[in-house]
């Protein structure tokens, strides 16, 4: 089977064995809560893949890992989703920390193993992408953090939990950005269950609560002014968007391969369902060679978003073929073909929104400033 077939390699030559433990797993099992996929992947090393190979990691670039995500995705679509919100900031870690900082939480990350959970605005309509959404106060050597973060992935296997906020008055950080890192044993750092929906359950997105919780200095960063931060936070996405919209076609593909192995439809029905698909992925990689040989620019974002858009509706397309294509028994014998539609559809929900982006968009192409925030 071709399909695939150069991104299944990415996955084996990162992560020896796991797509054929994956395989043999399956996807029902690997969607399972309790499957502990996420753990099994920890301790592979998987949260080292995309860390520079002078603080121990694997390497990898932006797109090496694309391939790799699609590949993961079309396996088990929890991991893939979960594994990208720690993959993009570890990434992001690399670039906008200096040398001695980069090294010291770089290293630590991959000696530990840790996996982390990035945590942005919470999920509320008109929310901006980068409020913080937490009470930030002065104390001594560093900070106390108070809030509720959600929705926020992988809270039952991290080990850091990292969140942007702002320096407050009264602290060494005043005005300035923070990045701000949260060992996952902290003292009044807890979770509480969010997620009822039964597709991606096995992505551990849940609530994160935070407790006048300290963060010593030692694990603060500041990234500057906000309005000079910018630029990092274009970066960011720039790493995020390609990763996460991967993940989302390997979830759809895996689907379609399915009809190439079972013989369901005619040749050209399995390509019309293959081909957008493909199309989409193609474009995702080349964006992705342009993240990793930079500049990280707003040209280059508001590509990626129009990418990341055309990709939603490319598995639209291809998913719904599947479900026709597979059948009415299929259909009425088990819900896991309309699951596995169902999750390759939340790309949609994963910031910034398409219907939050179109007039910024709109005003972009015709000339005008492009803006997240």
């Amino acid at each position: 089977m071709n399909i695939l077939a150069a991104e299944r390699a990415v996955l084996d030559r990162a992560l020896p064995g796991l797509d054929g433990w994956l395989a043999k797993l399956g996807h029902v099992a690997a969607e399972d809560p309790e499957s502990q996929v996420i753990e099994e992947f920890g301790k592979a090393g998987g949260g080292n893949i995309l860390i520079p190979e002078r603080f121990g990691g694997n390497g990898l670039s932006c797109l090496e890992g694309v391939r790799l995500q699609r590949a993961v995705g079309s396996r088990a679509p929890s991991l893939a989703v979960a594994t990208t919100m720690h993959h993009y900031k570890v990434a992001w870690l690399a670039q906008v920390l200096d040398s001695g900082e980069a090294d010291r939480v770089l290293t630590d990350i991959v000696s530990r193993r840790h996996l982390v959970a990035s945590c942005g605005a919470e999920g509320r309509s008109g929310k901006q992408l980068f409020a913080p959404g937490i009470e930030v106060s002065p104390a001594e050597g560093g900070l106390l953090i108070s809030g509720t973060k959600r929705p926020c992935s992988l809270v039952r296997s991290m080990g850091l939990l990292t969140l942007l906020a702002p320096g407050p008055e009264g602290s060494p950080y005043a005005g300035r950005l923070l990045i701000v890192m949260v060992p996952a044993d902290a003292p009044g750092l807890t979770w509480e269950p969010l997620w009822g929906n039964r597709v991606l359950r096995a992505a551990q997105t849940d609530a994160v609560l935070l407790d006048r919780v300290h963060v010593p200095d030692h694990r603060i960063v500041p990234l500057g002014d906000p309005d000079r931060s910018l630029p990092r936070l274009n970066s960011l996405m720039l790493l995020f968007l390609p990763l996460i919209t991967a993940a989302y076609l390997g979830i759809a593909t895996g689907q379609v391969e399915r009809l190439f192995l079972e013989g369901r439809g005619a040749a050209v029905d399995r390509l019309a369902a293959l081909g957008p698909l493909e199309t989409a992925s193609a474009a995702v990689e080349a964006l992705a060679s342009e993240v990793d040989s930079g500049p990280h620019d707003e040209m280059l974002l508001g590509r990626m978003l129009l990418v990341r858009y055309a990709a939603q509706r490319a598995i639209a397309e291809a998913t719904d073929r599947v479900l026709e294509l597979l059948g009415g028994m299929s259909f009425v014998t088990s819900g896991d073909n309309v699951d596995l539609l169902a999750a390759s559809r939340a790309l949609a929900f994963h910031p910034p929104a398409e219907n939050a982006m179109r007039e910024r968009l709109d005003d972009w192409l015709n000339g005008g400033g492009l803006t997240l925030v």
